[in-house]
């Protein structure tokens, strides 16, 4: 080797791997290329991000709801807070390109890590990679820069982690970490703060402790010494459950919190009627990759259980924690479309190994066609050495580099020397940005407009982020501030029902911003003795009383 030649780790630190390609790639798509409208899509974000600029502006936490005319003043769980304040940060230094920045990173890092468990856990890179597209495809259903997507990276960790604690009861292997009983209630402890999906961790640490009870119990007669390695798991497992349910509790409103949340989640009008807790319909590219998962999770396990003369391997048995983890899985995908990224992630995981190992298996079935079993043999060999290649290059400097040098971008506007290369806004063709323009001109005049706004929910947020303080919401998407007595006014008045005119008149609104085809707004055209057209065009109509 001559001195101009890099050294085998320099190559390992220096050369991309596929999972940098992705990375990098993911990134930049959804922070400046063709993904780059999905961060932004839901105007959810604007009332986050107003919190987060309150949050840093006070050093406090909003007790009561600031931000709407109907539920001023009234208790409010702001449950997201330390991702708020994140968010509110990032405003600060880049506006919205450092909102779309963070969404950006969150889900490069989520499904390239996701992409490198599979390697990791025997799928071999072909299949890995297709595997990590479909879930990434059924993740775009709700890629939105929202607090969720902390839970996608914590459900992603908590099983992984969750998986090597069970992988660690081998002979050959000694007591497993002292961080890993740790891990869970001291993540927890940022989790708690970040989103409320806390509680499919939860749901993952029970299934993997009910999963080692039962193990140790069914080895307790034939293999004692395992029933005994098991068992010890299964009683951490357990503590670190109650020191993990304990962390839940240490949010800014205690106990309160979970009372809220319960409340919430089980309110059937609000779940029946919000769009992202109702089942998927499968009529989008997301619902069927979904569903295309679930078709190979079907195939893989119906294999496994058909291949009895399979070589035996801990990655591709297929064990009562993932038979349990798949049925969570399946019930969440389908019970909610919200649901449907941490399911395809976590179905994919489990799914991989064994459709690898089933299709590795070909290659030595007898009754296979000779072609058939030459040409799966080459597959394999061929995949298992880009795997070896693959995971050998562990330097992941590209990827560092080119987060930071987004951000660099991010803190200078977006511009990159002459050149506009990141613009992070609300899509103007779907949100009501020039009828917010109008209204805004009218807070400008003598005496200034003041009076709240009313508009569809999905439009709240925007309007709080482009609006607060000098205008206030009657109703924005915050449905748990609201409950379901409000939301009942609020779809009765939205959908022109018998007494909509009653709530109009409760609730004093004299200013409303409509979508320009939709219900209300029709049949206020209607009454132009009562109601004037201020502003309209093809997104949005403001109508002001007379």
């Amino acid at each position: 080797m001559t001195s101009a030649q890099p050294t085998p780790s320099a190559q390992r630190f220096l050369l991309p791997s596929v999972r940098d390609i992705i990375f990098i790639f993911l990134f930049w798509s959804v922070l400046a290329g063709p993904l780059s409208n999905r961060s932004l899509a839901d105007a959810d974000i604007g009332w986050h991000i107003r919190t987060g600029d309150q949050i840093l502006a006070t050093h406090s936490l909003p007790r009561t709801d600031p931000y709407s005319s109907t539920m001023q003043g009234q208790p409010w769980f702001a449950w997201e807070w330390l991702y708020d304040a994140l968010l509110g940060a990032l405003h600060r230094a880049c506006g919205l390109n450092g909102v779309a920045w963070l969404c950006a990173l969150l889900t490069a890092t989520i499904f390239a890590g996701l992409l490198s468990q599979l390697l990791r856990r025997g799928t071999g890179l072909l299949l890995a990679v297709l595997l990590m597209l479909l879930a990434e495809a059924a993740a775009m259903i709700h890629l939105y820069a929202r607090p969720h997507i902390a839970s996608w990276l914590f459900s992603l960790l908590w099983f992984v982690v969750l998986e090597r604690w069970e992988g660690w009861d081998s002979p050959d292997h000694a007591s497993p970490p002292r961080w890993i009983p740790w891990f869970f209630p001291a993540s927890m402890l940022l989790w708690v703060n970040l989103h409320g999906g806390w509680l499919f961790g939860m749901a993952l640490l029970a299934i993997y402790t009910f999963a080692a009870f039962v193990e140790s119990v069914r080895k307790e007669k034939t293999y004692p010494f395992a029933a005994i390695r098991i068992a010890h798991r299964a009683r951490a497992m357990a503590v670190a459950s109650i020191t993990s349910a304990a962390a839940t509790l240490v949010n800014p409103y205690g106990w309160r919190l979970h009372v809220h949340i319960y409340r919430y989640l089980t309110d059937r009008y609000l779940m029946n009627r919000i769009d992202e807790f109702r089942s998927p319909d499968f009529h989008g590219w997301a619902e069927r990759s979904f569903a295309i998962i679930l078709l190979l999770t079907m195939i893989a396990l119906v294999g496994n259980r058909l291949s009895a003369n399979r070589a035996s391997s801990n990655q591709s048995k297929l064990r009562l924690s993932h038979l349990l983890v798949v049925l969570l899985a399946a019930y969440a995908g389908f019970y909610a479309t919200r649901n449907l990224p941490v399911s395809s992630m976590l179905l994919v995981l489990i799914a991989g190994p064994i459709l690898s190992a089933n299709f590795s298996a070909l290659a030595d079935k007898p009754a296979a066609w000779h072609w058939l079993r030459n040409s799966v043999r080459k597959i394999v060999t061929f995949s298992d050495r880009m795997t070896t290649q693959e995971l050998d290059l562990s330097g992941h400097l590209w990827p560092v580099a080119a987060t930071i040098a987004a951000f660099a971008i991010c803190l200078q506007g977006g511009w990159l020397g002459s050149r506009y290369l990141i613009h992070a806004e609300f899509d103007p063709k779907k949100m009501p940005a020039a009828a917010v323009d109008f209204l805004q001109q009218e807070n400008l005049e003598e005496p200034p407009v003041a009076d709240p706004v009313f508009s569809i929910d999905a439009w709240g947020g925007y309007l709080i982020y482009e609006m607060y303080p000098a205008r206030k919401v009657v109703v924005d998407d915050r449905h748990d501030l609201y409950g379901s007595d409000r939301i009942r006014q609020y779809v009765t008045l939205i959908h022109a029902e018998p007494g909509w005119q009653n709530v109009l008149k409760d609730w004093q609104v004299r200013t409303l911003l409509l979508p320009t085809d939709s219900t209300l707004a029709n049949l206020l055209r209607e009454l132009p003795q009562r109601w004037r057209i201020a502003y309209e065009d093809k997104v949005a109509v403001v109508f002001q009383q007379r």
